[in-house]
């Protein structure tokens, strides 16, 4: 090599070293200067909003005001039963209480309502006593609301313009819509790649269809084209073997309105589906259907859930989701995604009905309990209820603040009917649990305080001291 070539060699390694530590120099400057003194944004009452967040708890409530009903609850925040020994802070033990008092000469019915944020899946399942008695609930739940819901609700304010009127309460207690309407399903089996060594084997159906008459949904697929310009479509899964877990899954493609035209199916060498990596060799039997697309809803949710009760408690699940609700819950998405609001539309656009199903089963939501009790004239009731509530959080490594806090919310009167007297909070958090900051005017002494019933929304943000 000549001496010019060598002394090049070094000027180039040399300016690299320079550029590369120049750049790790900025990332690490950004790193310090930026992430770790980005400043907290909080509500106007000084409450943190979270990256994660789980709602506010709600006060009791009834189908229909009763004046003659009054009110009055203590919320409790126990953080020192043992619930998350790494980090006491990151759950909490709520006991919600009321004594509901008749102050009429009559005997009163009552049909109580408890509203509470979970999902299906991880369903907190609160545990509900009268008078010290456990009490029976039947459960509803509300519905996936709007598209902005979709990317979760992040501070109590978006549950108030939620709750801005009674609609979304009432929707939970109508009954799932039947959808009577009239589909075509291809339903594909006998799928093979025809011993094709292909990395990631595809099998593809192509069509041509009007996008203004008809939409396609799938079950079982992981890809598609869609070109309404062209009025052209594709769908698209990876061909399992024998030994993958879906192999034997169902696989539907369903179209609604008029029938696709020039439908052909073929196997290709990989997911870009590209003429000239065929795979003739790979095979699939398609059988046409006409059924209705709650019969064929049906068939998929049914598919899902059992799949889903391997995959956790199978009986912490069954308890509060049977098949039944979960395919009416399907129901009620389709017929919302259905009504064409935009931007729902937008959200499952690509028509892979797995998105509706994991939402359906993930999201988070406003769950009711509900249950009739007799207040005598003249006499009072206690009702409590007592679950487990996740704390509010920023995610870790994000160079926020609030990394390790966790934040505690609930609201005094929002979506309530009943006449509240007064409210109390008691807040027993021990020596591993520091409070950060909280609007309660919690007495040192007592860890008690009452509040004011003008003031909506109150909250707690503690962390943990454990090391």
């Amino acid at each position: 090599m000549s001496k010019e070539k060598k002394k090049n060699n070094h000027v180039n390694r040399t300016l690299a070293i320079i550029i590369i530590a120049s750049f790790c120099l900025l990332i690490l400057a950004f790193g310090m200067s930026h992430p770790r003194k980005r400043e907290i944004p909080v509500l106007e009452d000084g409450s943190s909003i979270f990256m994660s967040y789980d709602g506010p708890i709600f006060p009791l409530t009834s189908r229909e005001a009763m004046p003659s009903i009054e009110a009055v609850r203590e919320i409790e925040f126990d953080f020192d039963t043992a619930l998350a020994a790494y980090n006491p802070a990151a759950q909490c033990m709520i006991r919600d209480r009321y004594t509901l008092i008749n102050t009429s000469s009559e005997d009163q019915t009552i049909p109580v309502i408890y509203p509470y944020v979970s999902s299906f899946y991880e369903n907190i399942m609160p545990i509900f006593k009268v008078n010290d008695h456990t009490a029976e609930t039947m459960s509803y739940s509300g519905m996936i609301n709007s598209p902005a819901n979709l990317n979760g609700i992040s501070s109590w304010q978006g549950y108030a313009e939620l709750l801005a009127d009674s609609a979304y309460m009432d929707a939970a207690f109508t009954d799932y819509p039947a959808l009577d309407d009239s589909v075509i399903v291809y339903v594909l089996n006998e799928i093979s790649d025809g011993g094709s060594d292909a990395p990631a084997p595809t099998m593809n159906i192509e069509f041509t269809m009007d996008y203004d008459q008809t939409m396609v949904f799938t079950y079982g697929f992981n890809g598609g084209v869609y070109d309404s310009e062209h009025g052209r479509g594709e769908r698209s899964f990876f061909i399992p073997s024998k030994e993958d877990c879906d192999y034997n899954e169902n696989r539907f493609l369903i179209v609604m309105g008029d029938d696709l035209d020039n439908f052909t199916i073929q196997g290709y060498q990989n997911g870009g589906c590209k003429a000239g990596e065929e795979i003739d060799e790979a095979k699939a039997h398609v059988d046409r259907i006409e059924t209705t697309l709650g019969e064929i809803l049906k068939i998929i949710a049914n598919d899902y859930y059992e799949e889903a009760i391997k995959d956790t408690d199978a009986e912490a699940l069954k308890s509060h989701l049977s098949a039944d609700r979960f395919y009416g819950e399907i129901c009620r998405l389709f017929s919302q995604y259905n009504s064409g609001e935009p931007d729902m539309v937008n959200h499952y656009q690509s028509g892979m009905l797995e998105d509706m199903l994991i939402d359906v089963m993930h999201y988070k939501r406003i769950f009711y309990e509900t249950f009739e009790l007799v207040i005598p004239s003249y006499s009072s009731v206690d009702v409590s209820a007592e679950f487990i509530k996740y704390g509010n959080f920023d995610y870790h490594s994000t160079g926020t603040k609030n990394e390790g806090v966790k934040g505690y919310d609930f609201v005094t009167q929002l979506g309530s009917v009943l006449n509240f007297q007064k409210q109390s909070v008691l807040v027993n958090h021990g020596q591993n649990v520091e409070i950060v900051r909280e609007n309660l005017d919690i007495d040192a002494n007592q860890n008690h305080a009452k509040l004011d019933l003008n003031v909506e929304h109150y909250y707690l943000e503690v962390r943990s001291t454990d090391k």
